[in-house]
């Protein structure tokens, strides 16, 4: 049997055959230290996570929201993970074959422990995909991300066997970014609950304490199997407001503050103790209209809607150029993307014809157009005038318990949109597409058999550069076809003090191991 390998190119992962595997932790040796590896450095970091509704768990297997797994990646390890450079590396994980397009023979490392001092073994893989499959109480969010695995078994202590219903170049990168290994033992002992408030990992990080809406706090692991010296505490706190976040890292109560708005992240320029860094995000927003039913039903409307917005104004002006306007799903970080595939130019003319030749006339095709995050506001209502301007009748909803209650219970009406967005937590094409346009996973408000066959099959190309070729494809018949009025990717705006030595990554992941701050 051959084994294979991890080759570094493009930032995507590149599956070789030879006779060897070299595998590491990821990235650079760490530095040599004269503390223990794994223990505290002695100082505390505090980071604000701006999502607008705190967790109901700290079970990594649980949630996928990206402002939720932060916490997670903290405490807990997968099977592999993300570096510095996006590529799929080794974590949990010692080495893995892939004998065929459905098998994952995966050795695992067989020095590490968890919080507790129980020792990581394979049951713990195959008690994490069965819980998150079939566990009712759980009742996991993570479930379609492994519903494409028909089983996982223990080959013995120390290897496991995944194996796939159907083909899938994505499922290395759902398990280094999605899928974190829980302990079965402990989950036995005290059941799914009470482990969600007193979570165990094998992460550089232990749970210390859950204070409600406020903060999780953690602290170092000295048992931490990467060696890294890593800061004693860390505190995730829940601050909801953008400009209460900012007067906290001015008062020194936050190291790193998250998704600043360009406004405020101006105001901190010029600052001896505080900088703003930036980096393209994986996010990309878009309006999600109902295609099922209704005008949006007719491609001619929806590609009337895609003319009538005025990217350029809304992203030099109300996003400060912090933001590229985009005609595809995909932020340029994220495996999939499309160089060719440019932004619908602006032509409220254009738009105009088109509703013409659906059939209405100016102001016929009425749209409710519906936010449920109050900082997006500005862009909101900007997009509402744009549309009003090129033949559309609109008006506005700001209802905070829309995504929930409306949209994933598709009760969408068939003239609403919904301003949306997605973080491409994979960084591979096929996630937006698995969650908004494809009717075999999530597509609740567009799917065609056409675009389901398309999207499967480039998921299941093993070769990227193949691969790359079948989204180029794609994104451009996705582009004509303009399931959602595409908007742009914004770009992350953090505010950090100058005392913490800590990058941002394209992927939005905080990792704190490793992280150092000046006294």
């Amino acid at each position: 049997m051959s084994r294979q390998r991890w080759l570094a190119t493009t930032g995507v992962i590149a599956l070789a055959l030879t006779t060897t595997v070299a595998c590491s932790s990821g990235g650079a040796d760490p530095a040599p230290s004269d503390e223990p590896a794994g223990c505290g450095t002695g100082e505390s970091v505090v980071v604000n996570l701006p999502n607008f509704t705190p967790p109901t768990t700290l079970d990594a297997n649980y949630d996928t929201i990206i402002y939720f797994t932060q916490v997670y990646r903290n405490l807990f390890d997968g099977l592999f993970k993300l570096n510095d450079d996006m590529e799929v590396v080794p974590d949990l994980a010692a080495s893995f074959d892939q004998p065929d397009d459905l098998t994952y023979d995966i050795a695992l490392r067989d020095d590490v422990t968890f919080h507790d001092g129980s020792p990581f073994t394979s049951a713990d893989v195959v008690s994490t995909f069965d819980r998150i499959t079939n566990d009712t109480e759980l009742a996991s969010k993570q479930k379609s991300y492994v519903a494409n695995v028909a089983s996982v078994e223990a080959v013995d202590e120390h290897n496991v066997k995944i194996t796939l219903k159907q083909p899938d170049a994505s499922f290395i990168r759902v398990l280094a970014t999605l899928i974190y290994i829980t302990p079965a033992s402990v989950i036995s002992e005290v059941g799914d609950a009470d482990f969600g408030t007193n979570p165990v990992g094998t992460g550089p990080f232990k749970f210390e304490s859950w204070n409600g809406s406020d903060s999780v706090v953690l602290s170092a692991n000295c048992d931490y199997h990467d060696g890294e010296t890593i800061p004693s505490t860390v505190e995730f706190r829940f601050i909801t407001e953008p400009a209460t976040a900012v007067s906290s890292l001015q008062s020194g109560e936050l190291d790193i503050a998250m998704a600043l708005p360009p406004d405020l992240a101006a105001t901190l320029e010029g600052s001896s103790d505080l900088k703003v860094q930036e980096e393209e995000g994986n996010r990309t927003f878009f309006l999600s209209p109902n295609t099922l039913e209704g005008p949006f039903a007719d491609q001619k409307v929806r590609q009337a809607l895609n003319y009538a917005i005025d990217r350029e104004s809304l992203t030099t002006q109300l996003l400060g150029g912090h933001a590229t306007p985009r005609g595809q799903v995909n932020a340029s970080s994220v495996f999939g993307f499309s160089e060719d595939v440019k932004p619908y130019p602006y032509d409220p003319e254009k738009a105009e014809e088109l509703l013409a030749d659906a059939g209405y006339k100016p102001g016929e095709v009425q749209i409710e157009l519906v936010l449920d995050q109050d900082i997006y506001r500005p862009q909101w209502q900007a997009i509402a005038a744009s549309l009003a301007d090129s033949g559309f009748e609109v008006t506005t909803t700001f209802d905070p318990n829309f995504f929930a209650d409306t949209f994933l219970a598709k009760k969408m009406g068939p003239n609403q949109i919904y301003f949306n967005s997605t973080a491409n937590v994979l960084m591979d094409a096929d996630f937006p597409m698995g969650l908004h346009l494809d009717g075999a996973r999530r597509g609740l408000y567009f799917h065609t058999p056409e675009t389901d066959k398309a999207i499967a099959e480039a998921r299941a190309i093993a070769d990227p550069d193949e691969r790359q070729k079948a989204y180029d494809k794609l994104n451009a018949e996705l582009f004509d076809v303009a399931p959602v009025g595409f908007l742009w990717t914004d770009e992350l705006l953090y505010g950090t003090s100058t005392r913490i030595d800590w990058t941002p990554r394209p992927d939005q992941a905080i990792y704190l191991a490793g992280v150092t701050k000046t006294p």
